[in-house]
């Protein structure tokens, strides 16, 4: 089963759906959370009987888990202080089960409602380990009052902490932190992964990511309407076709690249290195004339095919007539590393589309022909796109801020409206089906910020296609293993010194260790 990315009310549904219909009682599930921090919690301390754990507990579901947590240290030894920020009275239903389960064993129980209560104690600094069950998943806003002095008082120990769920004054749904939030250790999450937790700067408060499973059959998630899911390794391996033993360079795929400009012949080098890299049979690079001779001096293994140009040096209209055998000869045809932002590059672009009936990629400043026409898409059958959150906008007209803030809702919305494979890069990226599944990539580091690693990707999402996985598996393995390769590069090279080739070294170690040979 995928590991599965939730919105707050998709983990409320679930929740709901596995109490009311499925009978699991919500102390059976609360129990089992906080059991689940507490081991955390005794690998994070180690000596469990010689320890000082502190509880910040909140009124609601998150301090329930806080209190099985608090009880179970507390047995096993600990010295647990539990810091209850709000009123006592207004905890409820299963939380109010376990505070008062929780008083049985005795833990010191402090009762913050002021910031004065919270300056009374001067010792925190004397804890081993904190533990923040204050907000959950369903926070939004800012967080104020007691509440955010208590996170200032937290993170001003610079003691390890694990946050319940979500560090507090995360949002669960956008990872957005307005004032206040925990800077956890590790993330105890519980049943699924949330949406809060993988992107920025939401990311960054929650430290390590540890999934807990709390039991949740099956059928409890069929509840959900759209499936959005982590890219696991296993995801990538199911996808990657064998090798026969008796293929050839047809058999393994065909990649017509268009490409190219004056001072961006870079970009068209990186795109074909990155698709022969990846496996691709054969490649040919399509050129501006008058750039063909540097690329017959960057290119040993790929073709070249020098076309007519604009004035400019640019793709034009009239390139187009020298790549019809091209285009019937290919697998994919990838379009925009490179190309310029030149009119004439646009009515080419516009015109190949019209007359390429092979599956496309656009990317960079190939997506400029989908600038106020992005119906132009719908009259693609079989499209990728790779734009960055920039390029995003620019072509959609959706403000920047808005794709930064909630990118999985955006991206999906896209292709709803213009179906496409969308590859919307960023950190971390997202690959979008063309009938609304959302997939997020757990691999890259901010290595990967250098010019030119977005025309290894599109090289590499184009071998894949040309060797037979379907569009959005191809976009899918494709940005895994791209984010990959720079996480192996970091480890070398660190994150200042990578460029944009680097990736292609480490790109035949990864895959080798993905190679069936039948």
């Amino acid at each position: 089963m995928h590991e599965l990315i939730l919105t707050n009310a998709e983990a409320a549904t679930v929740d709901r759906y596995a109490i009311d219909e499925l009978k699991i009682a919500g102390t059976q599930l609360m129990f089992r959370a906080g059991s689940f921090v507490a081991q955390r919690a005794k690998k994070m301390v180690q000596d469990v009987p010689n320890s000082r754990i502190d509880i910040f507990c909140g009124t609601g579901n998150n301090g329930g888990d806080g209190f099985v947590a608090a009880a179970q240290l507390t047995e096993w030894g600990a010295n647990c202080v539990i810091w209850l920020i709000g009123e006592p009275e207004k905890i409820k239903g299963d939380a109010l089960h376990f505070y008062q389960k929780c008083e049985e064993n005795k833990p010191t129980i402090r009762l913050i409602k002021t910031l004065s209560d919270l300056e009374s104690y001067h010792d925190l600094q004397e804890s081993d380990l904190i533990i923040d069950a204050m907000l959950g998943t369903g926070f939004r806003g800012e967080v104020r009052g007691v509440l955010a002095d208590a996170i200032r008082l937290i993170n001003k120990t610079n003691l390890p902490v694990i946050a319940v769920d979500i560090p507090s004054g995360v949002n669960g749904d956008t990872g957005e932190v307005n004032g206040e939030a925990v800077k956890a250790t590790c993330t105890v999450t519980m049943g699924f992964l949330k949406r809060g937790l993988l992107f920025f700067p939401g990311k960054r408060y929650a430290g390590e990511i540890a999934v807990v499973d709390l039991g949740f059959p099956r059928k409890a998630f069929n509840v959900l309407g759209e499936n959005t899911y982590l890219i696991s390794k296993q995801d990538v391996k199911k996808v990657i076709p064998p090798i026969a033993e008796d293929t050839y360079k047809h058999r393994q795929g065909k990649v017509l690249i268009i490409a190219g400009s004056p001072g961006m012949t870079g970009a068209a080098t990186l795109c074909a290195l990155g698709a022969m890299r990846s496996g691709a049979g054969l490649v040919v690079s399509a050129i501006p004339q008058s750039l063909n001779p540097i690329m017959e001096v960057k290119l040993t293994e790929a073709l070249t095919a020098p076309v007519p140009e604009s004035p400019q040096q640019t793709l034009c209209l009239e390139s187009l007539p020298a790549l019809g055998t091209r285009l019937e000869w290919s697998d994919v045809v990838v379009f925009g590393p490179g190309v310029s932002d030149n009119s004439a590059v646009q009515e080419f672009g516009r015109k190949l589309i019209k007359e390429c009936h092979k599956p496309l990629i656009i990317d960079a400043d190939g997506l400029r022909i989908f600038h106020n026409n992005l119906e132009l898409i719908r009259t693609i059958d079989d499209l990728i796109i790779t734009p960055h959150h920039g390029e995003f906008a620019m072509m959609t007209g959706v403000a920047i801020e808005t794709v930064n803030r909630n990118v999985i809702d955006v991206a999906r919305d896209f292709v709803r409206n213009y179906p496409c494979t969308l590859v919307l890069k960023g950190a971390p990226s997202v690959v979008v089906s063309s009938s609304g599944v959302v997939a997020v990539n757990s691999t890259g580091n901010p290595a990967l910020a250098t010019g030119g690693t977005g025309d290894v990707l599109t090289g590499i999402i184009a071998a894949f296609r040309a060797q037979g996985l379907d569009s959005y598996n191809a976009a899918l393995a494709g940005t895994s293993i791209h984010g990959l390769a720079g996480d192996w590069a970091r480890k070398k090279l660190g994150v200042r010194a990578l460029i944009a080739s680097d990736l292609l070294d480490y790109l035949p170690m990864i895959l080798r260790r993905l190679d069936k040979v039948v």
